[in-house]
């Protein structure tokens, strides 16, 4: 079971939940969105089984605070950079899913001493992406961004994002109602609504930037994804793999956008084998 805590961490009053047993590898994996860290909770006693774990709701997404400048990727960075040095946690395998992609990538490419592997999925990490259209329209035109802020299509916008986060970013999986209700909270909160359109507008001066540095993050990567994924297609994947010089693509069939929980067996056994590889010696068999 998930347990919530609360850490401030560069002025940001984060959520987090924390795994420590202190002699196992150390995973730390953010939030997608328009989710929060619930996103674990179904995987999360069978991780904890094998790894340590710090799951962390990233700035102005979830249940943490946040706005304004730490709304783009490398901001975000930074301060998981500071959560770490808070925790005193030195290197890390890093999860970065959906809105996480951008964020760990830029990570990796600026402090590869404190990763020892990186999972990412679903998310951009290049620039154009391949987006589905709605998020196409929101991170390329500004107009689209501003008019999405206005009522009355700001409360339909919200509407849209409850559905990706509880129904259509799945192929199969429901997530618990514990998750569902804390869903609809992020989603209707005008704040956590302009953040986000915020971070999507970073993408087109942030992600050029990040496209150049990947041919020269060496660190092991392993991209999966879900192979119904309608809002960030899987050609993302193999673009990523081909710019990721020590990288592996998985694709499941059987999942769509939030494809960790959709294809969550199989996401496991494959994670825990990428973990297993690269830090053998304290990996619980």
């Amino acid at each position: 079971m998930m347990r919530f805590e609360r850490q401030t961490v560069d002025g940001q009053d984060l959520r987090i939940a924390r795994v420590h047993n202190g002699d196992r590898p150390t995973v730390v994996m953010t939030n997608a969105f328009p989710q929060s860290i619930r996103c674990w909770e179904s995987l999360w006693e069978r991780l904890a089984d094998n790894v340590d774990l710090l799951a962390v709701d990233l700035p102005g997404f979830g249940r943490s605070t946040g706005s304004g400048s730490v709304m783009r990727p490398s901001a975000q960075s930074d301060v998981l950079l500071k959560l770490l040095d808070v925790n005193g946690i030195d290197q890390i395998f890093l999860i970065g899913p959906d809105i996480g992609v951008p964020v760990s990538l830029w990570l990796a490419s600026s402090r590869p001493e404190r990763l020892l592997g990186l999972n990412i999925y679903d998310g951009p990490g290049t620039w154009p992406s391949d987006f589905g259209p709605a998020l196409k329209a929101a991170t390329r035109s500004r107009l689209v961004r501003w008019f999405g802020s206005r009522p009355p299509m700001r409360r339909m916008l919200m509407k849209q994002n409850f559905n990706a986060a509880t129904a259509a970013g799945y192929h199969h999986f429901t997530p618990s109602a514990d998750a569902v209700e804390e869903y609809r909270t992020i989603c209707f909160d005008p704040e956590k609504h302009r953040n986000a359109f915020d971070f999507l507008g970073s993408y087109a001066a942030e992600l050029p930037v990040l496209e150049k540095r990947l041919p020269s993050v060496s660190i092991p990567v392993l991209i999966t994804w879900g192979a119904h994924d309608q809002f960030v297609r899987t050609s993302n994947a193999e673009r990523l793999h081909d710019l990721l010089p020590n990288s592996e693509l998985t694709v499941f069939d059987g999942a769509g956008h939030f494809s960790h929980e959709d294809a969550d067996d199989e996401w496991l056994q494959r994670f825990l084998v990428f973990v297993e590889t690269h830090h053998p010696r304290n990996l619980r068999t």
